[in-house]
């Protein structure tokens, strides 16, 4: 039975990623950081982990694409998880009541709108969002919220006192299956790398002048820190292709002309993202 890695409890939106890529037969494994989930991929502790990299509402999920460069694991597919932030109560407490939401910092971004409008409530940061409905249930306190999924309520028999009130109803986050293995399915059409560009003047326009003139659609880029090297780049750049074809073979000769480093992230099958 394979041995899924996710961060946060059962009920956190990750854990409904894994159930909705690998279905229920599998042994699900909770972490509290993406690092430790990674380190266990890499070596070998668990099969898959699956890892949030981006968000519809705010953007590229950083330190999970830090991590994908650093580690010998291997991006080999999608999953699309619908986010709709529940307000998790107590049965009987009241919207009057509450004084305070925990849940995590992405999570309560999501919610700025929510928050603008309701002053009274006071938005504290916690470690992930089912996490904060367990945390409420330990702390006893009837004036306290937590923001989760519909399945955290229902998993910890809470209240939910409103639904979907993160302020893009089309909230959805991209995460990445990770593997210990770059065995990638026959029919991936997505390439994501990481390249640290030579230090020349216009070499990351001639990376994106390869990609071009091999006819070959260039999906994403998004731009790190070297750590390293202060105020120096890499760049993830997500492309159409299968790492198996001439084409493919073509544009990474040409891409090592301007490159320093390239790092093969994954090759997979895109998924569509259903609304």
């Amino acid at each position: 039975m394979l041995r899924i890695g996710y961060q946060g409890v059962p009920g956190s939106y990750s854990e409904i990623g894994v159930i909705q890529y690998f279905g229920t037969d599998t042994i699900n494994i909770p972490y509290d950081n993406f690092r430790e989930m990674i380190l266990d991929v890499d070596l070998k502790t668990i099969d898959f982990a699956l890892l949030p990299i981006e968000n519809s509402t705010t953007g590229a999920i950083t330190r999970s694409l830090d991590l994908m460069k650093d580690y010998n694991v291997y991006m080999t597919g999608e999953e699309f998880v619908n986010v709709s932030h529940c307000l998790i109560t107590f049965d009987g407490v009241s919207f009057d009541d509450v004084k305070t939401i925990y849940s995590h910092p992405e999570a309560l971004k999501q919610c700025d709108d929510f928050f603008d409008k309701h002053k009274q409530i006071n938005k504290v940061a916690y470690l992930d969002t089912a996490k904060s409905v367990e945390y409420i249930i330990q702390l006893g306190d009837k004036t306290a919220g937590a923001l989760a999924s519909k399945r955290a309520a229902q998993l910890y028999n809470m209240q939910i006192l409103a639904e979907n009130i993160q302020d893009n109803k089309l909230n959805i986050t991209r995460f990445a299956v990770i593997s210990n293995q770059n065995n990638y399915e026959h029919d991936a059409d997505t390439i994501s790398i990481y390249v640290v560009t030579s230090h020349t003047s216009g070499s990351l326009f001639q990376c994106i002048k390869v990609i071009s003139e091999n006819d070959v659609n260039m999906l994403k880029i998004e731009s790190r820190p070297i750590q390293e090297k202060p105020f120096s780049y890499g760049f993830y750049i997500d492309f159409e292709g299968d790492i198996a074809s001439e084409t493919t073979t073509k544009v990474f000769e040409e891409l090592k002309s301007h490159c320093e480093f390239i790092k093969i992230i994954g090759n997979y099958k895109k998924k569509l993202a259903m609304y």
